[in-house]
């Protein structure tokens, strides 16, 4: 059975901010509601409202390349969301203002009798800018094995995380895993000569497998690979989500202010790291002021 998530969006503001920019940055205001599905859970479901807001705003002021409904295929227990990607739109998000959540309850009646319905609403205001050039189209996916057959998700407690990426163009790289309350700052490497402590460069390309310690992942100059850090997600919860920002530039860009890796228990630890309040405004600002600075990001779910 396929059932499609029905997303409604009912407002849209935008004004003009600012003139001093050589790219005008708009103020934009949308909302947007989207089913609550059984197969989804409330903070996936708030992503996709926060994306579909944020995504329609844009489209309502620029324009799109390609008209595409938002909504999730669940099939066979599996939930799929596509959602127009931010390269079919005309213009971009930059910044997060303001951001409210609230439910809705709606009593439905169908040929199965009466049900309840909860709609989570999502009311965002921000900053946003034209595409005057078409954007860098790097990709990237995460896998649970150091093979491009093994990607995925969904992880179980304790399993191995690892992430390819490759990029047309010869740029610099940065990973950061982010949950609820922080940023952790996966890529460089924590062994990484101070060259390398911003960002690690990349070539246009060739395909990178990260987080894998192995003679042929010797990507960096002056890096051996036995220092590579391998990556392992683990929760204390029933499940945990996670979001993967894969932070690209052809540039050299400066990282945030970041705390000390931390040593847990024997040969692990906690990567460097910083609050996600701090991490979401140094992105903010870095793609306001830098048109050459793109971010893409990926949920992940870790289930123990």
């Amino acid at each position: 059975m396929i059932r499609h998530i029905g997303v409604v969006v009912v407002f849209l503001l935008v004004i003009p901010l600012s003139k001093g920019f050589s790219q005008r940055i708009y103020a934009a205001k949308g909302i947007a509601k989207v089913r609550l599905e059984e197969h989804l859970s409330r903070e996936e479901t708030r992503d996709i409202a926060r994306q579909q807001a944020q995504h329609t705003a844009i489209e309502i002021l620029f324009g799109s390349y390609i008209s595409k409904d938002a909504f999730v295929d669940v099939k066979d227990g599996n939930s799929e969301v596509t959602i127009k990607s931010a390269s079919e739109l005309k213009g971009e998000w930059l910044k997060t203002t303001k951001e409210e959540f609230r439910e809705e309850s709606r009593k439905i009646k169908d040929e199965y009798g009466s049900r309840n319905e909860i709609w989570i609403i999502c009311e965002v205001e921000g900053k946003v800018r034209e595409i005057v050039e078409p954007v860098i189209g790097f990709t990237f996916a995460s896998l649970n094995c150091p093979d491009t057959r093994c990607e995925t998700t969904d992880f179980e407690n304790g399993e191995s995380f690892y992430l390819k990426f490759k990029s047309p163009v010869d740029g610099y790289l940065s990973i950061y895993l982010v949950n609820s309350e922080q940023a952790f700052q996966v890529l460089p490497y924590q062994e990484m000569p101070s060259e390398y402590k911003n960002n690690v460069p990349v070539v246009a390309d060739k395909e990178y497998i990260f987080f894998e310690s192995n003679p042929t992942s010797k990507y960096f100059d002056g890096f051996a690979y036995y220092l590579t850090d391998e990556l392992y997600l683990e929760t204390d919860e029933k499940q945990e989500f996670y979001k993967i920002y894969v932070l690209f530039s052809q540039k050299p860009f400066a990282k945030p202010i970041l705390d000390s890796t931390q040593e847990v228990e024997g040969e692990y630890a906690i990567p460097k790291l910083l609050r996600k309040r701090n991490f979401d405004v140094w992105v903010q600002d870095n793609r306001i002021f830098s048109t050459d600075f793109y971010y893409k990001t990926m949920n992940v779910r870790v289930r123990k």
